[in-house]
């Protein structure tokens, strides 16, 4: 059996097989004692991405669509982001705002709808203070406060209306239902509930009296 080639370690660069581990000379291209070659395997090269950027050949639609339209799509692009951005903008800027004060006695639950253009406040009241029944000279009231973009502020007044009893009447415990419809100036609405004196500015006779006129004169 012939023995393995002896190596000279002089005036030469010696590196490690990578199949069995031994050192060997830098400059030969098989190694001596294992028989393999010593130089690995070039690296596979990089992928080329842009392979799959471009619109495959399977859709010659699209391709031809890109080729002949596509100056015209890099244009148009921006504009309808453009036109986007400014709508979320808009939609912001637009937004109106409902604010409810916090109020333990007659707290309101209220929510938007809109129907076509115009929007509508629709909500609930309950009544956790005393009893207000019909036919008495108080009523529970919700005093709307529109604020407009340009300054002005406007107010309208409803009353909610409860199932078993007239607009504004509502015992201890019980609700009722009221709508609103916004102006669409309005940027704001602020809804405030109160108890509203019927009898202002009013004056009432009771049954069975009768007012005092002068008696009047005689003619001759």
């Amino acid at each position: 059996m012939p023995g393995k080639p002896t190596l000279d370690p002089e005036n030469r660069t010696y590196v490690s097989c990578p199949r069995c581990s031994v050192q060997i000379p830098a400059d030969l291209p098989v190694c001596p004692f294992c028989r393999q070659p010593v130089a690995a395997p070039p690296p596979a090269a990089p992928k080329d991405i842009r392979e799959l950027l471009v619109v495959p050949d399977r859709f010659p639609a699209a391709k031809k669509y890109l080729r002949e339209h596509g100056k015209w799509v890099k244009i148009a692009a921006p504009a309808v982001a453009a036109v986007a951005v400014l709508w979320v903008v808009f939609l912001l800027v637009t937004r109106l705002t409902v604010t409810i004060p916090a109020d333990a006695t007659f707290p309101i639950e209220v929510a938007r709808e809109k129907n076509g253009g115009v929007v509508l406040l629709k909500g609930k009241l309950t009544n956790r203070g005393e009893d207000v029944p019909d036919l008495s000279l108080r009523s529970i009231g919700i005093t709307a406060e529109f604020r407009m973009g340009d300054g002005r502020v406007e107010r309208k007044r409803v009353f909610p209306k409860s199932p078993f009893r007239g607009e504004g009447a509502l015992f201890r415990g019980e609700s009722g239902d009221f709508e609103l419809e916004v102006p669409k100036e309005a940027k704001e609405v602020i809804l405030r509930a109160e108890v509203v004196n019927l009898g202002e500015d009013r004056q009432f006779v009771p049954a069975g009296q009768r007012s005092s006129r002068p008696p009047a004169k005689s003619r001759r």
